[in-house]
């Protein structure tokens, strides 16, 4: 998948450099990255490098002859990364998934480094934008939604062997996460530069699938996401 992550970022990024050069493209592409943390991360906490990254094309529908009013609706690609902390993971049972030492799933670990799991998420985001006037240099409000279902989710396991060594493993399955999910997204910028804020209206997993790490106690966080951060466009 991070050969797939990574195609795809250089598909649309090939597309959007020589987009630039193509009037019959009415649209733009964006790339947003961003911290990302859940609503309440109690019993499943995770670490402050948690982050979300997206690449989208939208298409532009003008809603006043001005320009200054659009429609946008588009297609795009989410890749959430969710570090946990305490070198925790996500082990999949039969009927639910479990917060688990990841030491426990790498036995020949002597001391995790990193561990996170990874959703991967096709998007249809749908914006309405004013702009103070049409062109690059202007100042953009957008609001609006994104609407996502999931393509594939991986845990990743970094960690230090007794003889020092650094391995990786991978786990790929779908651990009970949300295969839809949506939420609100905002954004406030100039020009090429944009900040934007999502805020997720569903879990990131099944509701009652997810466990603490005795394996007893449901999880009685929320795990909606909330990403903060920045977007580069080609406007």
């Amino acid at each position: 998948m991070k050969k797939l992550n990574l195609l795809f970022c250089i598909l649309l990024f090939s597309l959007s450099s020589f987009g630039q050069g193509l009037k019959s493209i009415p649209g733009n592409f964006y790339f947003d990255i961003g911290l990302s943390t859940w609503q309440d991360d109690k019993g499943a906490e995770l670490e402050a490098q948690s982050r979300s990254i997206s690449i989208a094309y939208m298409y532009e529908l003008s809603l006043s002859t001005s320009g200054q009013f659009t429609f946008n609706p588009g297609i795009g690609y989410t890749a959430d990364n969710w570090f946990f902390d305490k070198g925790m993971t996500v082990e999949k049972n039969q009927n639910s998934a479990s917060m688990i030492n990841a030491g426990l799933v790498n036995p020949s670990a002597n001391s995790i480094i990193k561990s996170k799991i990874v959703g991967s998420y096709l998007d249809i985001p749908l914006e309405f934008r004013f702009r103070s006037h049409p062109g690059r240099r202007a100042f953009r409000v957008a609001v609006g939604a994104k609407l996502s279902v999931l393509i594939d989710s991986h845990t990743k396991i970094k960690y230090e062997n007794s003889y020092d060594d650094i391995r990786i493993s991978k786990d790929r399955g779908d651990f009970y996460m949300n295969r839809f999910k949506g939420g609100l997204i905002g954004r406030v910028g100039y020009g090429w530069i944009n900040f934007f804020c999502y805020y997720g209206l569903t879990e990131t997993f099944t509701e009652g699938k997810l466990y603490e790490a005795d394996g007893v106690t449901q999880f009685q966080g929320n795990s909606k996401p909330i990403t903060i951060g920045i977007t580069l466009s080609n406007f």
